[in-house]
């Protein structure tokens, strides 16, 4: 089985990055057998931004969670979590079509970056074609 990113969107189909989901969850149960450790996550101040933005959208609070996405885009343009972000929050405010454009950039950011596999990408093309027929 091939290694998933930390980065990748979870394999459990939640939307949310691999290291924000699952990614503890299956470090756990390959230390099962090793004593308990005190896990804490490391996490840089692109994650915590990034996952902000979920924060803010949880709350309802989503013109916070839309500038939070847009420091992400200014902050960090070399990284893809400020496209799909903005992707997430406008389907928040119901704007499929705005979502769909930012999943869009967000699959041709994946392809031209090193590092996104194809299942990272089929993801993405799934998210557009659930939303194209909410449309």
């Amino acid at each position: 089985m091939a290694k998933q990113g930390r980065n990748a969107p979870c394999p459990c189909g939640s939307g949310e990055k691999y290291k924000r989901c699952c990614l503890d969850q299956n470090k756990a149960g390959v230390r099962s057998s090793a004593p308990p450790i005190n896990f804490i996550p490391v996490y840089t101040e692109l994650d915590q931004l990034s996952n902000s933005v979920f924060d803010f959208i949880d709350k309802g609070e989503l013109d916070e969670a839309e500038a939070a996405a847009n420091k992400l885009l200014k902050e960090y343009p070399d990284q893809i979590d400020g496209l799909h972000r903005l992707s997430q929050v406008y389907e928040a405010r119901g704007d499929k079509s705005k979502a769909v454009e930012y999943l869009w950039k967000t699959v041709e950011f994946a392809k031209s970056t090193e590092g996104f596999d194809g299942q990272s990408i089929d993801w993405f093309l799934s998210e557009i074609n659930r939303l194209n027929k909410e449309l």
